[in-house]
């Protein structure tokens, strides 16, 4: 003979196991959702030194006080939300350029660098380039600004709305010139 009680815990099993089943469907799109919304960076490093080397020759430093990088998904970049510091060498320590910017940004699928926020660019000509944002695309071997631009060589300080030079920042030119200033001894 079964009790009453018994047929209750047997009943409320029951039913626990059918609304935890029926609670538990997952949408496969409310998923992917939630999971893209919630991508957490792949690497995450500070105070990052990398030095580049081929054949023992010192091709490239780079310092960044912080690299965050995603690889998963829509998200495909490296960002130096803290700015970063290059310097390239035709022989080490002879720099063949330099920049230095407050904030970047490598697109890595694109292969397209941005740099924003006080972004200077030195040449072994002794030439430099200041601006608040310029790309660096890889594949075209170029580097190129659509803002406000100033580059100072030995000779004069020029001023324009835009720029463009190979990657190495020895041939350039500045469109839109807004003012060219002499420099005198």
């Amino acid at each position: 003979m079964i009790r009453s009680s018994s047929y209750t815990i047997i009943f409320g099993s029951i039913l626990s196991a059918m609304l935890l089943f029926f609670s538990c469907s997952n949408d496969a799109e409310q998923i992917k959702k939630v999971s893209q919304s919630e991508q957490v960076p792949r690497l995450l490093g500070e105070d990052i030194y990398i030095t580049q080397s081929e054949y023992g020759n010192v091709l490239l430093k780079v310092f960044t006080k912080e690299l965050v990088q995603y690889a998963n998904g829509e998200k495909n970049y490296t960002e130096f939300p803290q700015g970063i510091r290059a310097a390239h060498f035709s022989t080490y320590p002879d720099t063949v350029s330099f920049l230095q910017a407050n904030y970047a940004i490598n697109f890595n699928e694109t292969e397209v660098w941005e740099a924003k926020g006080n972004v200077i660019v030195r040449n072994a000509k002794n030439e430099q380039l200041n601006t608040e944002y310029l790309v660096w695309d890889q594949k075209k071997k170029i580097i190129y600004s659509n803002t406000r631009v100033q580059v100072t060589t030995p000779n004069d300080i020029i001023y324009g709305e835009g720029f463009e030079a190979d990657e190495q920042f020895e041939n350039w030119t500045v469109t839109k010139v807004t003012g060219v200033f002499t420099l005198e001894e």
